[in-house]
């Protein structure tokens, strides 16, 4: 079944981290509703699509009662390759999160977690119905999440609380870059790795200055200038992504 699925749609328009997704799902599958009661969490199903119309997905989130968080996601789908690695990828992104973090994730931030070069879309643009799909039914599973609480702290930009998009071996003869290209290769790694999760929250960080090589001068917008996190989890995510990609002794700096 899968390979016939494969070969319905031209394959080569997929970036590779689409193809691998595909190929090798990591959170496909569901939940059983009793076993996560007697957890005391709650399982929430969601659908989207119909399977006589050819493309159909399901989401299972288990969400924590006390403040909404997304403990774990799976999902199960029918129909169009890239209806797979979108659910996969939303799945992945969204454990960790609150449900409203979760619904605030668009097409856009689903592609660019699955670009392989930053400008370079990963869906092709034929596809974009299949990640609405999944859209929609992340936004099911939130409404049954709307009596649940959030925090009266909830204003931190989201980052991931797995080691997604944060292993690497750094950039190759970093030291030896002329500064634009150092510059540039930090703007990359922000568009891919940072940028998609803060901006769930209307959040944006810019590159300010380059010091010594490894001192990076940050600047924020958005809600980020008025969020505690900007000197905690988001600053320490930052910097854990760019000594991963970039070097590993990068300091990242903020101007307040």
């Amino acid at each position: 079944m899968l390979n016939q699925l494969i070969e319905s749609f031209t394959w080569y328009k997929y970036s590779k981290k689409i193809a691998s997704r595909i190929e090798s799902p990591r959170c496909a599958g569901s939940f059983d509703t009793a076993s996560s009661e007697a957890r005391g969490v709650r399982h929430i199903v969601a659908e989207a699509g119909d399977a006589e119309d050819g493309n159909k997905v399901r989401l299972d989130w288990i969400v924590d009662r006390e403040d909404g968080i997304i403990v774990d996601a799976r999902f199960s789908a029918f129909g169009q390759t890239a209806l797979i690695a979108a659910a996969d990828a939303a799945c992945e992104v969204s454990v960790g999160k609150n449900y409203d973090q979760a619904r605030r994730l668009t097409a856009d931030h689903i592609d660019k977690l699955l670009r392989d070069r930053g400008e370079q879309a990963a869906f092709p643009k034929e596809t974009l119905p299949h990640v609405l799909l999944v859209l929609e039914a992340i936004e099911e599973c939130a409404d049954q999440c709307l009596d649940i609480p959030l925090p009266s702290s909830y204003a931190a930009p989201p980052v991931p609380t797995d080691k997604l998009a944060i292993e690497g071996e750094g950039y190759p003869g970093w030291l030896e870059l002329p500064y634009q290209k150092k510059v540039a290769v930090i703007e990359q790694v922000l568009d891919e790795d940072v940028r998609p999760y803060i901006s769930l929250d209307a959040g944006g960080v810019h590159v300010l200055n380059l010091l010594e090589n490894t001192r990076l001068i940050v600047g924020y917008s958005g809600t980020c200038t008025s969020c505690y996190s900007s000197v905690g989890t988001t600053l320490s995510y930052i910097q854990q992504v760019l000594r991963a990609k970039v070097h590993p002794d990068i300091v990242v700096i903020p101007d307040l």
